[in-house]
């Protein structure tokens, strides 16, 4: 099989045919080696208290110093990367801050 594929990436000068073996089938079998047929997706968390007793408001100033505190790593279920919500974070902070009239 790896004389097939030198052969392919135009490493060997061996123009020699290897039956059987094609990018096809190549492409079928590493495929099928790296995927896992049993694959379950993990759940996600759920953090939130889901009592709204003990809930106290945040202010804007919280907000921003949240977003702009993330994580490198941090990202939740609605896949925003955490860049993205770091850079943004001095517009998403306040609603209107840079509405145009």
């Amino acid at each position: 099989m790896w004389v097939a594929v030198r052969q392919m990436t135009g490493r060997c000068q061996n123009t020699s045919v290897v039956n059987g073996i094609t990018a096809d089938t190549l492409n079928r079998h590493y495929a099928k080696i790296s995927s896992d047929s049993d694959y379950q997706p993990p759940q996600y968390r759920h953090t939130a208290t889901g009592n709204d007793n003990d809930l106290e408001p945040v202010s804007e100033w919280q907000v921003f110093k949240l977003l702009d505190t993330l994580s490198h790593m941090a990202m939740g279920i609605d896949k925003l990367p955490a860049w993205f919500l770091r850079v943004g974070a001095p517009r998403f902070y306040k609603p209107g801050l840079f509405n145009n009239p």
